[in-house]
């Protein structure tokens, strides 16, 4: 039912329109697209790997000196980069999920 303004006062269409729309792999492009994500997956796991080797060595620099402020903050860095991993990984899971979801509110 999709809600239409008619007027001043809302009314409800029965029906509406049927879309059924799935993705399609053939699109001119398709496979550079894919290669593009690969690449910027890489890159952003790359990242969270030098994120976590730069909150390990603040977190030693940290603790060396006694700096509990530096500790503190080192320790978010690497939860930071790690949580950032998983997320990365779980990326084609999760919008598998969200798009199969969405597709079966009606």
């Amino acid at each position: 039912m999709i809600p239409q303004l008619l007027g001043a006062r809302p009314v409800v269409v029965a029906g509406g329109p049927n879309f059924n729309i799935s993705p399609n792999s053939s699109l001119p492009g398709s496979s550079q697209v894919s290669s593009f994500l690969g690449g910027i997956e890489q890159w952003a796991i790359y990242a969270c790997l030098l994120g976590l080797i730069i909150g390990g060595a603040s977190l030693w620099w940290g603790v060396q000196n006694g700096s509990i402020n530096r500790t503190s903050v080192s320790q978010h860095k690497i939860l930071a980069a790690l949580a950032g991993a998983v997320i990365i990984g779980a990326a084609v899971f999760l919008i598998t999920w969200a798009f199969n979801f969405g597709s079966t509110v009606s």
